[in-house]
């Protein structure tokens, strides 16, 4: 039924397309008719007696369908219209280098007398310091002029406002209405600056030796000071999420750590290329760091890395990112991709940079990583041991052997390969001769290792369980951070 529906229109298209054509070359012949007798010349009459009625149409028809329609600059035709003119709409850096001449108390038609007087007050007030005042007016413009740019300039006050009382709590809260709301909004880069400070004035009352580590790298920015909290470190709201916060106004009522984690997350989500944003990441992933959360600082380092590569963290996301990784890896039954990509990360820092003051202990780690990729590949034989598949066996012995000859698991892998029965290999490729030429007794070992007892949980970490001064090493500078 479709199909012979179509059918019919296209036919009925054809149809009528010649039906019109037809009727252009009539008319076309009848003025050659009727110009031709009327013309004085006979080489007119001779010239539209050779053109036919088809060519004289075609002349008829090119100057009315020809292209002064389809060009712009003309301003007609299709671009006549001006519901298709991009002349008006302007992009967040046009908005805010033309904030002067979009005020919209100027500009607007919709706003009453009383709206006026209503904005008017609500900027007098916050500029002479009334923020109580002003953040009553600005919350009820806010409510009656939504989705608008005297809503935008509201939210973005609400949020001064709250910050000018010290209740920075509300003062987030507005901020992320205003990103959220108005996501180019043009107060992007001060309400970025303002949730900075924030997030650290929060992070620094949850870990007072934090003070020294998180600082702006910014030399495009000036951050205000820090504000002080009411609260102390040993205070229990600060230390455990799930107290309340009954006292301190300054800070959230639950979860202090978490709502800075969210402040800075919403700068690089909503400030992509701002100042500020390498810095809350750097930020985020030192202090999952700092807490033993390995794979989310991994998780950070890696973003810091790959979103801004001419950050002045980058050194540091390298070195701190690789120590993620290293710290990342669970043991020799599980997974080794977080080993691998540490060691790749570690590689690449001393390449990247040949002057890092931190050369010496990305090496260590190196050797420290290659025992542990060993270890890695002996789990693999002893765990074909416990299935007891010869075969698989003698070719995980052969990689321990050929990759990793130096180290003890080499020696282990030899003694175990050649423990086995000849029949159980004889039917892999090059196996034969390979144990062949295998030593029959110990070969000296060039890498010094640890000894059997110390687990390698303990040794892959870059830091001794205690100091030399014998001070607990979570109170150690590791890589230039406090607290590792």
């Amino acid at each position: 039924m479709i199909t012979c529906r179509m059918h019919f229109r296209r036919a009925d298209r054809r149809k009528h397309g010649r039906k019109d054509s037809a009727q252009v070359v009539s008319a076309a012949g009848s003025w050659a008719r009727s110009v031709a007798p009327s013309s004085s010349g006979p080489a007119l009459r001779a010239t539209l007696s050779a053109l036919g009625p088809l060519a004289v149409a075609a002349l008829l028809v090119l100057p009315t369908a020809g292209c002064r329609s389809l060009r712009p600059s003309d301003g007609e035709g299709l671009f006549a219209d001006s519901l298709i003119s991009t002349d008006s709409i302007r992009g967040p850096i046009e908005r805010v280098l033309a904030k002067d001449q979009q005020d919209p108390l100027a500009a607007g038609q919709k706003f009453s007398a009383e709206g006026r007087r209503q904005v008017e007050a609500a900027r007098k007030q916050f500029d002479d310091g009334k923020y109580a005042a002003a953040l009553k007016n600005y919350e009820a413009i806010a409510s009656k002029y939504s989705e608008s740019a005297i809503g935008e300039e509201a939210w973005f006050r609400i949020a001064e406002c709250h910050y000018e009382l010290k209740q920075y709590p509300k003062a987030q809260d507005a901020y992320e209405k205003l990103f959220a709301d108005y996501p180019s909004t043009k107060y992007v880069s001060k309400a970025s600056q303002r949730l900075f400070v924030i997030a650290r004035s929060w992070l620094e009352v949850a870990d007072p030796t934090a003070g020294s580590t998180i600082k702006t790298v910014s030399q495009t920015v000036e951050l205000d000071e820090a504000p002080k909290t009411e609260s102390s470190s040993g205070d229990p709201s600060v230390r455990f999420a799930l107290i309340p916060n009954f006292f301190d106004k300054t800070r959230p009522l639950l979860d202090t750590r978490g709502r800075a984690r969210k402040a800075l997350k919403s700068i690089w989500l909503n400030d992509p290329t701002g100042p500020l944003a390498d810095d809350a990441l750097m930020l985020t992933a030192t202090y999952y760091l700092k807490r033993g959360n390995h794979v989310e600082a991994d998780r950070y380092f890696e973003n810091l890395r790959e979103m801004y590569p001419d950050s002045p963290h980058l050194e540091k996301a390298f070195v701190l990112g690789s120590h993620a990784k290293q710290m990342s890896y669970q043991g020799p039954y599980y997974d080794n991709t977080s080993l691998v990509s540490a060691r790749n990360l570690k590689e690449q820092t001393l390449t990247l940079f040949p002057n890092s003051e931190d050369r010496e202990q990305v090496r260590k780690d190196l050797k420290i990583l290659y025992l542990r990729e060993a270890q890695d590949a002996w789990a693999d034989v002893e765990l074909y041991q416990q299935k007891d598949n010869p075969a698989a066996i003698a070719i995980h012995c052969r990689r321990v052997i050929e990759d990793y000859g130096d180290t003890r698991y080499a020696e282990m892998a030899r003694r175990t390969l050649l423990s086995l029965n000849p029949k159980s290999y004889q039917r892999l490729p090059g196996m034969k001769e390979f144990v062949e030429l295998l030593p029959k007794s110990a070969p000296a070992r060039r890498t010094e290792e640890p000894t059997r007892q110390a687990e390698p949980e303990r040794r892959v970490k870059s830091v001794s369980a205690t100091s030399e001064d014998g001070e607990p090493a979570k109170r150690r500078r590791w890589f230039g951070i406090p607290g590792f």
